[in-house]
């Protein structure tokens, strides 16, 4: 796991929450931050402060407290490092990040009990109503370090802030089957405020005593909340561990006020002994606009939250069984962790509707396109692998956008799902077709579903007539005309390594799909190209040593590209084998280690000249992308270079998670100079790290078995 401490500047916390549900994060501070389930993916509420001191501090309202009674010595503190007004802290936090899953482990000094802090979301391969609960569990352990019995208690506060606006908010004590807690509630929303809804926070009633406050105001000045804030909560609390109970459910009348609610549970430790509470924050929050698949099992928060306690030790234990069979796999620790810890995209950046479509943001923040097909073709590899189905629900989206032309659109709608764009730039992209053909074959692949291959058949023989006329010269290679690629701020011209790589594997790919649905005439041409375009791909792109990025007519662009055989990768992926001469591919990947590998610390440079001169021409040429290495990684592996393969994915992961500090929000573009973050947030591409895991299990028979685990399991679940 990334191991960190509240000393450090940490930038993002495991996410916790659904597929699809937004989510909050979970910091090393002990703070809860950057929260997206009000329908804000690319608006998060976070604390203003964030920017400023370069680390994650955590929205002011929700907070965790403890409260120790040892007789004589009374002790209350927030469980966090992050001060608020006048109230008393602890001193360090130890953090274990390990998605779906955080450990904090608080230090207080002579503290006379152990405090340990799990949060975790539910995140089970192929089983979509339970990994898209609107939900994060919060389970304290508390053990008793004195040699007499003592009073303990834990407080768990949150912050209303359902709706646009303060006035009208109200918070209510609910007491429902097995559990008990603050329901989040307003008055009189409007119709079309996407921030209307419901938050829940409460404790399982086998936890202990519990106590709890209903509302009370925050805000202590008028226009400004921070930093002058009340906790009268903790205030009730430091004195016996007990809340007074008190439920007023008057809507908030006031601009300057800030609904607080807080529920609090106490009991008593002997010495060495233990105990958990489970702290459940849960959210409904049903206006965006296409709904959330959530709302097809549940009513409100208080629903999510009953059936979550209810459920809990199940759903715990089965969302620690995929790290699980990791281990069983014999990988390293640091794989492990960037295994899962890449997996965070699917909580942070997803779309699952209430009518059962499945999408995912480019990045929320800065690029908030759905779907965006150049990206999903490297993020899919974990999807298909764990979630078989909503992969095919993100292709049929583009199936059923495909332009009249045969076109495949670059992604379905700018934070929307039904107005999809061509591209991020002027020319039609090259490479989106040949793609679309890839994953539908990959899906087919990772799901065994014939009937879906069948529903996609149509546009994707469309996609093939597209790409083929994009062969102006007749050598059997579509041509580039300049920025029309993934790498969209960096042109290519003619015939390039990168886009003509995977047409080729789509060639492969279209070919197979025909034999199955007993198209004779469709396998055939794609032979008859893919046969004469592999040619032309030797003689206009093969320097001797490696494929060179691109060639027209007037120009040869003779740098080494990471991504020169991305076909040859996926062609691996899907079980089409080797597509070009054995010789050239390992040469290759010689080359690329040689050059691109060693020219920068943090890891492979996209484009490198044979003299070693990085290619300065653009901004994608001259720096890293983590997907794209991984990708590489992937490749070299299946080609023997195991330790070279993995090494590469390491030196990447590590400035990832070791000098940058921040696996939970990742970029798509790592500056090759220094090593720190470029274009990107919550990006998707860089969760195809499982692609290296699947190229390992063509090398280690325990890797295999593990991945046809993942596989039966993720198909047999029910949906």
């Amino acid at each position: 796991m990334p191991l960190y401490n509240s000393k450090q500047k940490i930038k993002s916390g495991v996410p916790l929450g659904g597929i699809g549900t937004g989510k909050l994060e979970i910091t090393p501070y002990g703070t809860i931050d950057y929260i997206t389930y009000q329908n804000n993916w690319t608006r998060p509420i976070e604390n203003k402060d964030n920017k400023e001191k370069g680390k994650t501090q955590g929205v002011t309202g929700f907070h965790f407290g403890l409260y120790v009674n040892t007789q004589p010595a009374v002790i209350c503190k927030l469980l966090q490092t992050e001060k608020v007004e006048g109230y008393n802290t602890v001193k360090q936090i130890n953090y274990r990040g390990f998605f779906p899953l955080a450990q904090l482990a608080f230090d207080a000094g002579n503290l006379p009990v152990e405090v340990l802090l799990t949060a975790y979301s539910i995140f089970i391969p192929g089983d979509l109503k339970h990994s898209s609960l609107p939900a994060a569990v919060f389970e304290f352990e508390l053990k008793n370090k004195v040699h007499k019995e003592i009073e303990a208690g834990i407080i768990c506060m949150g912050r209303n802030l359902i709706s646009n606006n303060s006035v009208g908010r109200y918070n209510m004590v609910r007491r429902e089957k097995g559990i008990a807690g603050i329901n989040f509630l307003h008055k009189k929303p409007l119709a079309h405020d996407t921030r209307a809804g419901d938050v829940f926070i409460g404790v399982g009633c086998g936890s202990g005593e519990i106590s709890y406050l209903g509302q009370w105001n925050m805000q202590t000045e008028n226009f400004y909340f921070e930093p002058k804030v009340k906790l009268a909560a903790l205030e009730y609390f430091e004195k016996d561990a007990t809340l007074p109970n008190l439920n007023q459910k008057s809507p908030s009348m006031s601009q300057s006020v800030e609904l607080g609610g807080a529920v609090a549970v106490k009991f008593k430790l002997k010495p060495s002994q233990r105990k958990k509470a489970s702290f459940i924050h849960s959210w409904y929050f049903p206006k965006n606009y296409p709904g959330h698949f959530y709302e097809k099992n549940f009513r409100n928060s208080v629903d999510v939250a009953v059936y979550v306690n209810k459920h809990r030790d199940y759903l715990k234990e089965e969302s620690l069984k995929l790290p699980n069979i990791l281990d069983e796999m014999g990988l390293e620790d640091w794989l492990k962790d960037a295994l899962m810890n890449n997996l965070y995209p699917l909580i942070s950046s997803s779309w699952f509707t209430k009518g059962g479509d499945f999408t995912m943001y480019e990045a929320p923040l800065i690029c908030p396109l759905m779907g965006t097909l150049d990206v999903y073709f490297y993020a899919s590899v974990a999807i298909g692998l764990l979630f078989p189905s909503l992969d095919k629900k993100a292709l049929l989206l583009f199936k059923k956008n495909i332009r009249k032309d045969g076109y495949v659109p670059h992604d379905i709608g700018y934070e929307r799902m039904d107005l999809p764009s061509n591209g991020t730039t002027m020319p039609l992209w090259k490479d989106l077709n040949s793609k679309f053909i890839l994953l539908s074959y990959r899906a087919y692949v990772d799901s065994g579903d014939s009937a879906f291959l069948k529903e996609m058949y149509p546009a994707l023989k469309k996609a093939l007539e597209w790409n083929l006329s994009l062969d102006k010269d007749g050598d059997g290679l579509p041509e580039n005309e300049g920025f029309d690629t993934t790498f969209d701020t960096w042109d290519f011209k003619g015939a390039s390594s990168y886009n003509s790589s995977i047409f080729l594997a789509s060639l492969l790919a279209l070919k197979k799909i025909a034999e199955l649905l007993k198209d004779k005439k469709t396998a055939k041409k794609c032979i008859r190209h893919f046969v004469k375009g592999r040619e032309s791909f030797d003689e206009k792109l093969w320097n001797g040593k490696y494929y060179i990025t691109a060639r027209s007519k007037n120009e040869a662009y003779e740098s080494c590209m990471v991504a020169q055989l991305a076909g040859q990768w996926y062609a691996y992926l899907v079980g089409l084998g080797r597509i070009f001469s054995p010789d050239n591919i390992q040469s290759s990947i010689k080359w690329i280690f040689k050059l691109n590998g060693k020219d920068s610390p943090f890891g492979a440079t996209n484009s490198v000249f044979e003299n070693r001169k990085r290619d300065e021409r653009t901004y994608h040429s001259k720096n890293i992308w983590p997907g794209v290495c991984y990708s590489f990684a992937a490749l070299a592996i299946y080609e023997g270079f195991v330790k070279e393969g993995l090494k590469l994915t390491k030196k990447v992961w590590d400035t990832i998670a070791v000098k940058n500090k921040n696996p939970w929000n990742q970029p798509d573009v790592i500056i090759s100079k220094d090593g720190s973050f470029g274009f990107g947030d919550y990006y998707m591409r860089n969760s195809v790290i499982w692609a290296v895991l699947l190229a390992l299990a063509a090398k280690e028979k325990r890797v295999e078995y593990g991945i046809r685990k993942i596989r039966a399991w993720a198909r047999a679940a029910k949906p």
